[in-house]
């Protein structure tokens, strides 16, 4: 048993929408935890996005169709930005806050290491409600997946990774899984990492995650759960660029709607 995986504030973490968009259920729920439709205050954080006038439309339309009342889009582009007194009081002052899609990648190289980072983990910690989709659930956990094409996922160096946030404490969080075929990224990063536990979330499917470590899943799709702590790799941290991976004991949980996980025990809970 480990006492990672688990945050003091609750975490919404999306794979990506869907076909039909976001998963209303999902989006509910965040708005929920993060006090309601009159009183939550949700900022959305655009930086993963490219196109940022089209995501901030989408999220902005996303939430006022749910009845939000108080929203706030912080459109971090800079280190500099990041740091600045008027960004960190906009995240002092939210009680939700969620950071989009687009490329994690970008939203790292921008937040790590900044005072915006460092306060979003202390707010986090004292029950900030972090949520993110896509990109920006990646970005949450640690380490992060920033480019690798699945078809490589057993040779040694392709699938690149980098420190992320960690907010989403002893995970590493991969999403779009069945449509562009993501099934198998997460598991050379938790043959490296065994520690951690790999979590894949499918299109238009969410999870919530407690502050206690338990994981629920909010709507279509699957979410995958690996666990390596049980596992024996061969050279899976330090093998040769292009060596094929060896790992065997690797433990794969195939999660849908309604299931709960405790992340605290790495065991399913039964209904």
């Amino acid at each position: 048993m480990t006492e990672r995986c688990r945050s003091a504030g609750w975490l919404v973490l999306m794979g990506g929408s869907g076909p039909d968009g976001f998963e209303p259920r999902i989006l509910r729920r965040f708005v929920e935890l993060a006090g309601g439709t009159a009183e939550a205050r949700v900022v959305v954080v655009p930086t993963a996005s490219e196109d940022r006038s089209a995501t901030i439309e989408r999220y902005q339309n996303a939430f006022e169709l749910g009845d939000v009342q108080d929203i706030e889009v912080l459109d971090i582009r800079t280190h500099h930005q990041a740091d600045l007194p008027e960004t960190l009081r906009v995240l002092h002052e939210a009680t939700g806050i969620m950071f989009t899609g687009g490329d994690q990648l970008r939203l790292l190289s921008i937040l790590n290491g900044t005072g915006f980072a460092q306060e979003l983990r202390r707010r986090s910690r004292d029950g900030l409600v972090v949520g993110g989709s896509s990109a920006g659930a990646m970005a949450l956990g640690d380490p992060v997946i920033i480019r690798g094409e699945p078809s490589e996922f057993y040779e040694a160096g392709e699938i690149r990774q980098m420190a992320g946030l960690d907010v989403a404490d002893g995970l590493s969080v991969d999403t779009h899984l069945v449509p562009r075929g993501r099934l198998v990224r997460l598991l050379p990063v938790i043959s490296a990492h065994p520690d951690r536990l790999g979590l894949g979330i499918d299109e238009g499917c969410g999870v919530t995650i407690s502050p206690e470590g338990m994981l629920t899943v909010v709507g279509p799709g699957v979410v995958l759960v690996v666990d390596g702590s049980a596992a024996q790799s061969h050279d899976a941290g330090g093998a040769e660029p292009g060596a094929a991976l060896s790992v065997t004991g690797l433990q794969l949980h195939v999660l849908s709607d309604g299931d709960e996980f405790d992340l605290r025990a790495r065991q399913i809970v039964r209904r």
